[in-house]
């Protein structure tokens, strides 16, 4: 019972591990993207082939022109190798709002793409986080991450939110809501 205990909560730490590997790339938090991989972890990403500090470098720069990012996870088969490795099949959709300033993110998700358009594009892309988690001092953390892209699909991206002054609106900083009510509840 013990054992089946802990291989619950084991789980549950894994999934808060991707869930907040994509709120760190939606809101651009790369110090919380850091923390969900070991500091010798790797990622194999699109065209990027590397440890975590390179990782991050290379995703906040692609990000630093994506006007809207968002991140669905969805299925997430989490299979023990022992009480200290897992692998860890996580699908997910990314939706990105691209603007004419983000050639070189077009050129790479969409090759058939204008990437000297002026319109927004909104860019689905479906894929999978494969990786090899471990436990190293009582903490599950990525060692090991390939990415394997399923689809994609763009098309131009008609309407907005931002006009809506009432509304609630989504940041990819700092001042998103959810950091303002975590602050405000003394969240950290």
């Amino acid at each position: 019972m013990a054992e089946t205990v802990q291989r619950l909560l084991d789980r549950v730490e894994i999934q808060n591990v991707m869930l907040r590997y994509a709120r760190g790339v939606d809101r651009r938090d790369w110090e919380l993207v850091r923390a969900t991989f070991f500091e010798d972890g790797t990622d194999h990403h699109t065209d990027f082939r590397g440890k975590r500090d390179e990782f991050i470098k290379w995703v906040s720069e692609k990000h630093a022109s994506v006007s809207k990012s968002t991140h669905f996870l969805g299925n997430c088969l989490v299979e023990f190798a022992s009480d200290t490795v897992a692998i860890v099949e996580t699908y997910f959709q990314a939706i990105l709002e691209l603007g004419a300033e983000a050639e070189a993110h077009r050129k790479m998700l969409i090759e058939t793409a204008d990437t000297k358009a002026d319109g927004r594009i909104r860019v689905d892309v479906l894929g999978r986080y494969l990786d090899r988690f471990e436990k190293r001092n009582g903490e599950w953390r990525v060692a090991e991450r390939r990415v394997a892209f399923d689809a994609t699909h763009s098309r131009p991206n008609v309407g907005d939110v931002d006009g809506n002054l009432s509304w609630v609106l989504g940041r990819r900083d700092e001042n998103d809501p959810i950091f303002l009510m975590r602050r405000a509840a003394g969240v950290r």
